[in-house]
């Protein structure tokens, strides 16, 4: 197998060429602009604000700029301006040719800023705004530079943004701006859009590249990020969407739900093989509708006779895309919502003990489906239910590979009927279909497969979960198999068997949510997930258990979820009336060890909740919790912020393990926020519910925490540990008074004093 070797001076050569060449261009074509005169406007000063993804930190500037007073188009949001900026003062000889032009050979930018009751939006929200779009443009740009590095056939690359504060104007007006790109690609094409962050995927054969890179970062951020909204001429990209497993990057930002979207309609090909990319795995239904799947949607490719004409065109779209990215949180039943079927989700089991003491009488009885079954349909499901019990394993299958680590082979359908003497014939193999042809690679060399961490297969599970959970709020009609000979009355309003395939692949992965969703609808209780779960698996209370077991023995999840699979876990074998008192002592001990693990979370979540309020450009406080590039060694140990430079571009680190304290720039700073599962789940712009659009009742706990300390306390008192059931018994009392359980509280009190005497 070849290996990548990553030249780095090459790459950097191509670029200065590439800048050569453009610069070349540019001078012997002139400036497009030139007619607006746009260098006899008063030149104004402004801040400069970039952002550097490795600190997650906003750096400031100042230097002055040329725009022109009224917008020359706009969108539904914002209004778009010519701008020009002289470069930087060359630092060498090879920007002095630019430079000496002056304004006349400045370079063209596009200004863009929020309207808010049609004027500029200067308020706090419409600031962080403009930085969130600076953010993401550079979001994505570090990771454009981690694809590059693996020799992918095409590089790609985002324009440049940052926002400029006009600090002398009133209000002191915030704008987004990045420069102006026109023209068309190798392929003759002008603006393209190639995927969004809702699911559409452009199918175009040459344009395999802008797919493969969304799903590479992906796996490079270790599930953390995913460039969507991929869109430019060319592989220059502009406008994209990150989505982020803690919604951190503004409305279109959907999180986990917006990276299903993305793998659902995701094909795997001959570049995502050798840059080992694994494969998402799709359910029997899925896979079966894309590949007859033929995307109709229109890019915003168009052709325009007039540049100006484009780009107004180009940038009214790119506006009405940004409107659009929030809105498919909505799946199709919103628009005529059926709210008794709202109600069944979103309604929890009063009395848990009796549906599961109902299923226990059921065991033995056969529970009808509520739709028809085939073997395949069976044998899919029960094998599905095996695996989501087993780790999940990336081995060579994961990559396409055979055990050897060689790429395996894709093959292609060719749309002619075959010839005698065609040369194909013999790229053929024994067993394929006629028209069956191997598909070749464009790549030349093979990178070993991917790093799937810890990490990456949590945020792995949370996606499964997601795209199980769109499936059971049907949001995927076209995926329902037609069993009922055309009868749309008879037809389920989702595919149950795609539901099933991605909470049992969640499941293997540890996402707790989908573990508790497997449990419940294993001993017959329903579940928020889908309606037509607990009807569509087989009632078993072991499996039931391991389930639960598995959520409880996640270790990359926050402990809410975790609680409620501990009581589930609990109700079932106090039912079952089989389990030892050292059994249920030790899961009542470990539920309650995660209900106080819950306010401790809060807490922190609290304090960044309150640090993060502050506003993407307010930098650094005295106080944060940072980490310091010790001694500008390149080893960054975490520390608190003790004072802020006057410029506010330098900080002083006290760090914690010696009490040491040093001088730093911002640049050698980065943000230390609290563990990524915590902040997934509790930090987010939009909490799971809210993107899903409903309140997952799964996870509601079934007992108050003085009701297990009570249980807990009976047990201990039986098996002879009087002096623990005691105090365990009179700290329940104490909660129970606090939450205005009077009489229990009084009953467990006098329990209490009776276990001292």
């Amino acid at each position: 197998m070849t290996t990548v070797s990553y030249d780095r001076e090459a790459v950097q050569k191509s670029l200065r060429e590439k800048i050569s060449r453009a610069a070349a261009k540019a001078i012997s074509e002139g400036d497009v602009w030139s007619k607006y005169a746009i260098e006899a406007i008063p030149a104004e000063r402004v801040v400069r604000h970039r952002y550097n993804p490795e600190t997650r930190q906003f750096m400031k500037d100042e230097t002055i700029v040329k725009m022109e007073k009224k917008p020359f188009t706009h969108g539904a949001m914002r209004h778009c301006f010519r701008m020009k900026k002289l470069a930087s003062l060359p630092q060498s000889a090879s920007n002095h040719r630019f430079h000496s032009y002056g304004w006349s050979r400045a370079s063209n930018y596009v200004a863009k800023w929020y309207m808010r009751r049609g004027r500029i939006d200067t308020s706090a929200e419409g600031i962080d705004a403009v930085l969130t779009d600076i953010t993401l443009q550079y979001e994505a740009m570090h990771w454009a530079e981690k694809f590059n590095e693996t020799q992918a056939p095409k590089k790609v690359d985002f324009i440049r943004a940052y926002a400029v504060c006009f600090v002398d104007r009133p209000g002191k007006p915030m704008f987004a701006v990045e420069r102006f790109i026109a023209g068309t690609d190798s392929y003759g094409l002008g603006f393209l859009k190639h995927n969004a962050n809702s699911g559409f995927v452009d199918l175009e054969e040459h344009r395999k590249t802008p797919q493969v890179f969304s799903a590479h970062t992906f796996y490079a951020s270790q599930g953390q990020r995913l460039v969507a909204d991929v869109q430019g001429v060319g592989d220059l990209y502009t406008d994209p969407q990150v989505l982020s497993m803690d919604y951190r990057f503004g409305d279109g930002d959907l999180g986990p739900r917006g990276m299903a979207l993305f793998f659902k309609t995701f094909r795997h090909c001959d570049i995502s093989d050798k840059l080992g990319i694994p494969i998402f795995p799709l359910s029997r239904n899925e896979k079966r509708h894309q590949a007859k799947y033929n995307d109709e949607e229109s890019t915003l490719s168009e052709e325009m006779s007039a540049l100006e004409d484009d780009m107004k065109c180009r940038f009214r779209k790119l506006d009405a895309n940004r409107q659009q990215r929030k809105s498919v949180l909505m799946r199709p039943t919103d628009i005529q919502c059926d709210h008794s079927v709202d109600t069944a989700r979103r309604s929890n089991i009063s009395d848990m003990s009796k549906t599961i003491q109902k299923s226990m009488r059921q065991l033995k009885m056969s529970t009808p489906s509520v739709i028809h079954r085939t073997k395949s349909d069976v044998d899919e499901i029960s094998s599905s239910l095996g695996m989501g019990l087993t780790d999940a394993i990336f081995d060579h299958h994961a990559f396409h590979r055979f055990e050897s680590g060689e790429i395996k082979p894709r093959h292609v359908r060719t749309e002619f009927p075959e010839k005698n003497g065609d040369k194909s014939e013999g790229r053929r193999v024994k067993g394929m279909k006629r028209g069956t042809v191997f598909a070749k690679s464009m790549m030349k060399v093979t990178a070993p497969p991917m790093n799937v961490t810890a990490e990456t297969k949590s945020n792995l599970g949370r996606v499964h979960y997601h795209l199980a959970c769109l499936h059971g709020m049907d949001r995927f009609p076209e995926i329902v198999p037609d069993t009922h000979g055309g009868n749309v009355e008879d037809k389920p309003s989702h595919d149950i068997f795609s539901v099933i395939f991605h909470l049992c692949h969640a499941a293997s992965l540890y996402d707790v949510p989908a573990c508790l969703a497997l449990a419940r609808a294993r001993v017959g209780l329903d579940t928020y997930v889908s309606p037509l779960l607990k009807s569509n698996v087989t009632i078993d209370f072991e499996s039931s258990k391991e389930f639960c077991r598995r959520a409880m023995a996640s270790e990359r999840s926050n402990a809410a979820p975790k609680v409620a699979a501990g009581c589930l876990l609990y109700q079932i074998i106090e039912d079952e009336g089989t389990a030892g008192d050292v059994e249920k002592m030790n899961i009542l001990e470990e539920t309650l060890n995660m209900m106080k693990l819950t306010v401790e979370e809060a807490e922190i979540m609290k304090e960044h909740t309150n640090k993060q309020s502050r506003g993407k450009a307010e930098g650094f406080h005295v106080g944060d919790k940072v980490e310091g590039n010790y001694f500008m060694e390149g080893s960054f140990y975490p520390g608190v912020v003790v004072e802020v430079g006057k410029d506010g571009n330098s900080l002083a680190i006290q760090y914690d393990d010696d009490g040491s304290t040093e001088t730093l720039s911002n640049e050698n700073v980065r943000s230390l926020e609290p563990a990524s599962e915590i902040l997934a789940a509790q930090t987010a712009r939009l909490s799971d519910e809210e993107a899903l659009g409903t309140v997952n009742t799964d996870e509601q706990c079934m007992f108050e925490e003085y009701d297990l300390m009570a249980k807990l306390a009976k047990l201990r008192a039986k098996t002879g540990e009087y002096s623990d059931a005691a105090a365990l018994f009179q700290e329940a009392a104490d909660l129970a008074m606090n939450a205005g359980k009077m009489k229990t509280a009084n009953s467990w009190s006098m329990r209490a004093a009776e276990l001292e005497g």
